[in-house]
């Protein structure tokens, strides 16, 4: 919502994207990694105003030209659409968070489901937590079929993370992993316990750790994503307490795992970093050990 011209192509494609016709597509530089196949965010111009919209996180105007390296300061805003924007943006997320809360308040005990069955597969012995839930049948938008899903409260921000399987209970091979409502600054904590915090990236990475990686009780928190990890409220540290970062081993990972930790030292925490092997992650190491 400017009126100062940005070329929209070249905007695009600083971020990563694709312009087509008359838009851009390009993963949204807040909450996405550029990823293979990451694309929420579509940039587009309207007469003389520049559009972004990020579809994932309804993230706000001036955030994103903040993360694209533009100086908000250095273009002219519309305030007329700078405040329908945050009007709109405010009634998205408001029905965003109604929509995950049914979700997570349709779901059911994940104990003896299809979805225990699949992590069970997995090499996870531990205890499932009761912020799992198995939802029997639900639509999967990006396929336009129903299925089923595992999902995960995220707190304290209200938001679920949905895993989609198909009836028979095997993992979607595309698009099986989506958030829905406020999920940034969040987590999935998977384990209350006196001992570290530990926060890692993925649920079944979480769950892989309690299954014996790790070497006493711990609190352990899934923040979903890299950007998850970034931008993961942290806790008051208590007088004892540490925190250990389980990165993924890969780039992106390793990267998240670091800003998070620089964060936290300077909010007085002792952190160390547990890493994964190179193109792995510690469900692939735990899979590994049983196997051996």
């Amino acid at each position: 919502m400017t009126n100062v011209p940005i070329d929209p192509r070249q905007l695009t494609q600083d971020l990563g994207g694709k312009w087509a016709q008359a838009y851009g597509t390009a993963p949204c530089p807040i909450c996405q990694d550029r990823r293979k196949g990451q694309n929420a965010l579509t940039i587009r111009v309207k007469g003389d105003r520049l559009l972004m919209h990020c579809k994932k996180s309804n993230c706000s105007f001036i955030d994103l030209l903040r993360a694209a390296g533009i100086a908000p300061g250095t273009v002219e805003i519309d305030p007329t659409a700078q405040r329908e924007a945050d009007a709109a943006r405010a009634e998205y997320e408001a029905y965003q968070l109604h929509r995950a809360r049914k979700a997570w308040d349709y779901g059911k005990l994940i104990t003896g489901t299809k979805g225990e069955a699949y992590l069970r597969g997995r090499c996870i012995t531990c205890p499932l937590p009761e912020t799992l839930r198995w939802i029997a049948d639900t639509y999967h938008s990006p396929s336009g079929q129903y299925g089923a899903a595992i999902v995960a409260d995220v707190q304290p921000t209200g938001g679920v993370h949905r895993t989609f399987f198909d009836k028979r209970g095997n993992r979607l091979a595309k698009n099986a992993k989506m958030m829905l409502g406020p999920c940034s600054g969040g987590a999935v904590r998977m384990s209350e316990a006196v001992g570290p915090l530990v926060v890692c990236e993925g649920i079944e990475t979480g769950l892989s750790l309690l299954s014996g990686l790790l070497d006493g009780p711990a609190n352990v928190w899934a923040a979903l994503s890299t950007s998850g990890l970034r931008a993961l409220d942290l806790p008051p540290r208590p007088p004892s307490g540490s925190l250990i970062i389980a990165t993924d081993g890969d780039a992106p990972g390793r990267e998240a795992g670091a800003a998070l930790a620089d964060r936290a030292h300077t909010l007085g925490w002792p952190v160390s970093i547990m890493a994964a092997p190179d193109g792995q992650d510690f469900n692939d190491v735990l899979m590994e050990r049983r196997a051996a």
